[in-house]
């Protein structure tokens, strides 16, 4: 009678404890339950430079003065940005978790060194280490262990 060999355990986390954005903020006493601090934070940074950039240009261009009409252009974006920050990517990371996969994929030393390849080696070099202990108490345990698996006949239970 052969066993077959178990099914591979899969695991999966419904709960998302790790990764699951912390949206419950307080201001003074307000709770702010909806707020996405990192994506409201990439949200500011960028709009600063945007609007900066923005009341740079339109200096020189007058059509793009702070209008009710403009202000689609001058606030959309750093909302846009809020919004698209915090929602998970087909891949489910966030942005800025993806943002970091790939900076990480593209400046590793080895790929700025021009020295990461996508190639096979050409020959596999296998090492092999069979260790048995010499103890006499662990031959005795393993003997033992041996035994009461012959009596259950598991697969275990083969004898030398």
């Amino acid at each position: 009678m052969t066993q077959e060999p178990p099914e591979p355990l899969v695991a999966y986390d419904h709960t998302d404890l790790v990764k699951r954005p912390k949206r419950i903020w307080n201001w003074g006493n307000i709770p702010l339950p909806g707020l996405l601090l990192p994506a409201l934070g990439a949200a500011f940074g960028f709009g600063l430079v945007w609007l900066i950039t923005l009341f740079t240009v339109s200096a020189f261009l007058p059509f793009l003065g702070l209008s009710m009409w403009t202000s689609i252009i001058y606030f959309g974006p750093p909302f846009a940005v809020y919004f698209i920050w915090g929602r998970p990517l087909p891949s489910a990371l966030t942005l800025s978790q993806q943002l970091v996969v790939w900076a990480d994929y593209w400046f590793q030393p080895k790929r700025l060194q021009g020295l990461a390849a996508d190639r096979e080696p050409e020959e596999l070099h296998w090492q092999v280490i069979l260790w048995t202990p010499g103890s006499p108490r662990w031959q005795a345990r393993y003997d033992t262990a041996r035994q009461a698996a012959a009596e259950r006949g598991t697969a275990f239970s083969a004898r030398r």
